[in-house]
C-alpha cells in the first residue's frame, strides 16, 4: 500500500506528457494512463518518489483560497433563548429588514415624503412575520443611527427603553463618579482609597464654588468608600484591566485557557519555532574566528514528534529561516548517508518528510507577513497562529528545545548551559572555548536527530520513528520541487519596464523574457501610468518573489497568460553576485559551487564603497569593494565586542552557504535515468517517428484563474457620472412605480366591472345594457 496519498483521478505530469492515476494493485504497482494516448503506464512507489524528488514528475493541483469577504453575522445570536419572537425581536427585525432594503434601493432618499413612498412600496414584499408598524420618522432614525450600509447588526435596532441605569444623584455627582472611575483605572498604583480621596476633593471644590456664588451646596453624595468601591468593581473588565496593568495580565485574568494542539495523523499539524542555540560556533576550523550563538529553527510533527526539518543560521528570526526550513520539510531525507557518511544511517529514522496540512506558528512578524501567508496559500498549507505570549500553546516545540539542549548543545565546546551570573561565578567563557564550525554542527545535529527519532518518547510510549511508521497511511507531496524557490519567498511590488526590474539598488533583466511578457502585462495596466511619448517604455506594476539569501534572480508574476505563471529575471551583474573564490580558505566542497550573494550582503558592499569613496560601477570595481569588505569582516569578527561585529559575523556566515550545497556535490547520480523510468508514449503515426508531446511545466498554484494581489482596477466614475447614474436610477424607479400604479388601476376597474355586472341579464331588458355602459364610461373617465 502506497504512502504517497495519491488517489484515483490525480493528474501527474511526466517528461512525456500528463498522466492520470487510476488504480493501485496489491503488489504495490501504481497504474497511470496517459491523457492523449490512453496507454497504461506502471510505476512503483520508489521510482515515483525519485522522479518527484528530482523534478522529473510533478502533480497538478489547483489550490483555491477563500474569497476574503467577511462572514455574514448570525442575527439569531443577538437575542437570548425565546426572545426571537418577542415584540422587541419583531420590532428590531422589521426595522432591520426595511433599512437593509433601503441600502439596496438605488436612488432612495431620506426625505419624509421619499421615505413614506419607500415604505408604501416595500410593504408589498414585506415578510408576513415582520408586521411591526414603521413610520418615516422612526425609519429615518434607524437608517442614520443603526450602523452603515453593509454593516447593520441586529443589536443596534433593539429598543433601549428601560435598560439604562437610573441616576440616584444629580448630574455633577454622577459626572464626578465617572471621573473617579477613570482616575482609578489610569495608573497601576492607585487604590480604592486614592479614588475616594479624589472624589471627595471634587465634591469639596464644587461646594466651595457654590458657596461663593450663593448657590445651594451638594447634600446628597456618597459619603463612604464602599460606594466608590462598588462602582469601580462594576467596571472590572478586560479592557480596563489592560489599561491599569497590562494586556498580558488582562489576558491571563480573563482569557480562556486554550488547549495545546492535537493531531491524529502525521503531517496534520506541524509546529515551526525559533530559539537561540545554547552554544557558540566558529567560522571554520582553519581560521577559528569565533562567531556567536546561532538561531535554530525546527519543524516538528505534532502527532509523532518527528523532526521534519531544521535550519541553523546567524540570521535573526525571519521569514528566510521559516521558508528555508519549510523547503527541507517537503523534501525527502535520502541525502543523509551521502552527505554525512560518518553517521550510522537508519532508514526508518529519516522517513519524516511531506507537505503539512497546517503550520502552527507564533505571532511573530515573520509569521504574520503577507509574503509568508501568500507562500503558504500557494503550496496549500493552512497557517495557525498561537496566542500571543503563550509558549505553552506550543509546548511540544518548547519541550524539544529543552531535550535538544541536553542531548547535544550543552555537551559541545562553547556550550552555554548556565545564565550569565552562574557563568561569571565559575569563570566560564564559551566564546574562547568554541571550536565547532557551522558545518560540523550540521553533522552533529543530524546525528542527534536520528538518536532522538530512535529513542522512546515519554508521551508516545514508543519512539517517534515507530510512531511515524505505524500511523502514516498517506502523505501529501509537493507537486514540483523546482517551484519551491518561486513559491517560498518574500513578496514585493515593483515597477516593470523595458530595462527589467530595479529592486534594492540592483537591476534584474533578460532581454528575451522582457520582450516576451512586457507587452501583454502592460496592456492590463492603467492607461494613466503609461508614458505619453510614442517611443516611451511600456511599464506596469508587478508582483515579484525573491529569496533573501539569493540576489542572483527574482521571479515576476506574469498574469497576462492563461494560466498565469512565474517568470525568472536574472541579475544583470552576474559576476558581482557570485564573486571570486576566497584565497587561502579551507577546502570545502560547498566552495566548489557558486554561492550567490544575499540582498543584505550586496547592500552592505554598496554602503561600504560609498562610505569609503570607492568607485562602484564596473564588475571589477564591485569585486574590489566586496573583497575589501570581506577582509575587514575577518579582521574584526573576533576582536571587537559582539554588538559591534554582528554584521561581520552575518556576512561571513552567509558566504559559507548551507548543507544543500553538499547535497548537490555528494549525492550520487540516479541509478535509473529519468528516461528509463518515465514511459514516454506518443500517438500512432504512419511513419512511427513522432515524438511525445511535452507539456510546459507549470506549478499547481499558478493554475488559479485570478491573482489576489495587485490586480489592475478601472477608474471609477467622476462626480458627473455618479450624479447621472443617480438620476437614471431615480427615473427608472419612478417609471416602474407609475407602471405598477397603472396596472393597479386596471385591476381595480376590472373588479368593479365584475361586481356591477348582473349575473343574468335578460335580453328584453335594455336598461341593464344601458346601466353597464354608463358604469364603463364612468370608470374610464376616472
Amino acid at each position: 500500500m502506497t504512502t504517497l496519498g495519491i488517489k484515483a483521478g490525480d493528474i501527474y505530469e511526466f517528461s512525456d506528457g500528463r498522466h492520470r492515476f487510476i488504480e493501485e494493485w496489491d503488489d504495490g504497482t501504481l497504474w497511470f494512463v496517459k491523457e492523449t494516448t490512453k496507454k497504461r503506464v506502471p510505476l512503483d512507489e520508489p521510482a515515483l518518489v525519485k522522479m518527484l524528488d528530482i523534478g522529473a514528475a510533478r502533480r497538478i493541483d489547483i489550490f483555491r483560497r477563500t474569497d476574503g469577504k467577511p462572514q455574514s453575522c448570525n442575527d439569531n445570536a443577538e437575542f437570548g433563548p425565546g426572545e426571537e419572537h418577542s415584540p422587541d425581536g419583531v420590532r428590531a427585525r422589521t426595522f432591520q429588514w426595511f433599512v437593509r432594503r433601503w441600502d439596496n434601493t438605488p436612488g432612495a432618499t431620506l426625505g419624509k415624503k421619499g421615505l413614506a413612498k419607500f415604505i408604501l412600496l416595500a410593504k408589498r414584499d414585506q415578510p408576513v412575520h415582520l408586521d411591526w408598524p414603521v413610520k418615516p420618522e422612526r425609519l429615518y432614525d434607524a437608517i442614520t443611527k443603526c450602523g452603515e450600509p453593509g454593516n447593520r447588526p441586529l443589536r443596534l435596532f433593539r429598543s433601549r427603553r428601560g435598560k439604562s441605569q437610573r441616576k440616584r444623584f444629580d448630574r455633577f455627582v454622577e459626572t464626578a463618579l465617572g471621573e473617579t472611575i477613570v482616575f482609578y483605572w489610569d495608573l497601576r498604583p492607585r487604590t480604592f482609597d486614592d479614588a475616594f480621596g479624589f472624589f471627595r476633593a471634587k465634591i469639596a471644590a464644587e461646594n466651595a464654588r457654590r458657596r461663593e456664588a450663593g448657590e445651594k451646596e451638594i447634600e446628597k453624595y456618597p459619603r463612604r468608600p464602599e460606594t466608590i468601591r462598588r462602582r469601580i468593581n462594576k467596571t472590572i473588565n478586560r479592557e480596563n484591566w489592560a489599561k491599569k496593568y497590562s494586556v498580558h495580565e488582562a489576558t491571563l485574568k480573563f482569557a480562556g485557557i486554550k488547549d495545546s494542539p492535537t493531531a491524529d495523523s502525521p503531517l496534520e499539524i506541524v509546529i515551526v519555532d525559533h530559539t537561540r542555540a545554547d552554544a557558540w560556533t566558529v567560522l571554520d576550523t582553519t581560521t577559528g574566528l569565533p562567531l556567536r550563538r546561532p538561531t535554530l529553527t525546527i519543524a516538528i510533527d505534532v502527532c509523532t514528534r518527528i523532526i521534519l526539518g531544521y535550519v541553523v543560521t546567524y540570521e535573526d528570526p525571519s521569514i528566510y529561516n521559516v521558508m528555508t526550513c519549510l523547503k527541507r520539510v517537503v523534501r525527502s531525507k535520502t541525502y543523509v548517508p551521502h552527505v554525512f557518511p560518518d553517521i550510522d544511517y537508519h532508514p526508518d529514522a529519516w522517513d519524516g518528510w511531506g507537505l503539512p496540512e497546517a503550520l502552527l506558528v507564533d505571532s511573530g512578524w515573520e509569521f504574520k507577513s503577507p509574503s509568508f501567508q501568500d507562500a503558504l496559500r500557494d503550496v496549500g498549507i493552512e497557517p495557525i497562529w498561537s496566542p500571543v505570549h503563550r509558549p505553552t500553546y506550543k509546548a511540544i516545540g518548547e519541550r524539544f528545545f529543552h531535550t535538544f539542549n541536553q542531548k547535544l548543545l550543552h555537551k559541545i565546546p562553547g556550550a552555554v548551559p548556565w545564565g550569565p551570573t552562574e557563568a561569571r561565578l565559575i569563570d566560564h567563557e564559551p566564546r574562547k572555548e568554541a571550536t565547532i564550525s557551522l558545518g560540523m554542527l550540521d553533522e552533529l545535529i543530524h546525528e542527534a536527530i536520528q538518536d532522538y527519532h530512535l529513542s522512546e518518547h515519554a508521551s508516545l510510549d514508543e519512539s517517534p520513528a515507530s510512531a511515524w511508521k505505524r500511523k502514516l497511511k498517506t502523505r501529501r507531496i509537493i507537486s514540483d520541487v523546482h517551484s519551491l524557490d518561486a513559491l517560498l519567498g518574500r513578496t514585493a511590488r515593483v515597477r516593470f519596464t523595458r530595462k527589467g526590474v530595479k529592486f534594492r539598488h540592483q537591476v534584474f533583466h533578460d532581454a528575451d523574457t522582457v520582450s516576451r511578457i512586457l507587452g501583454p502585462m502592460s496592456a492590463l495596466a492603467k492607461r494613466r501610468d503609461q508614458s505619453h511619448s510614442p517611443v516611451g517604455s511600456a511599464r506596469c506594476w508587478a508582483k515579484i518573489r525573491y529569496d533573501d539569501l539569493d540576489a542572483s534572480c527574482v521571479r515576476i508574476w506574469n498574469d497576462a497568460v492563461n494560466p498565469p505563471r512565474w517568470e525568472t529575471l536574472p541579475n544583470r551583474d552576474r559576476k558581482f553576485v557570485y564573486g571570486l573564490k576566497i584565497d587561502g580558505a579551507q577546502r570545502d566542497a560547498r566552495r566548489e559551487l557558486p554561492i550567490p550573494i544575499s540582498f543584505w550582503h550586496a547592500d552592505q558592499i554598496r554602503e561600504y564603497a560609498k562610505k569609503n569613496g570607492f568607485r562602484f560601477r564596473t564588475d571589477e570595481e564591485k569585486w574590489v569593494a566586496r573583497n575589501k569588505l570581506r577582509a575587514k569582516w575577518e579582521k574584526t569578527a573576533g576582536l571587537l565586542p559582539l554588538r559591534e561585529t554582528k554584521d561581520a559575523i552575518r556576512g561571513l556566515a552567509q558566504s559559507q552557504g548551507g548543507f544543500e550545497q553538499l547535497v548537490k556535490v555528494k549525492s550520487p547520480p540516479l541509478a535509473v535515468e529519468a528516461s528509463q523510468v518515465v514511459f514516454a508514449t506518443a500517438p500512432a503515426t504512419p511513419g512511427g517517428m513522432a515524438r511525445a508531446t511535452l507539456v510546459p511545466q507549470q506549478v499547481a498554484a499558478m493554475e488559479r484563474e485570478t491573482d489576489e494581489y495587485f490586480q489592475p482596477k478601472a477608474r471609477g466614475p467622476g462626480r458627473k457620472g455618479q450624479a447621472k447614474a443617480k438620476r437614471t436610477a431615480r427615473d427608472k424607479a419612478e417609471a416602474a412605480a407609475d407602471e405598477r400604479a397603472e396596472k393597479a388601476v386596471e385591476r381595480v376597474k376590472e373588479r368593479a366591472r365584475k361586481a356591477a355586472a348582473p349575473k343574468k341579464a335578460p335580453a328584453h331588458e335594455p336598461e341593464a345594457k344601458l346601466e353597464r355602459a354608463v358604469i364603463d364610461k364612468y370608470l374610464d373617465e376616472e
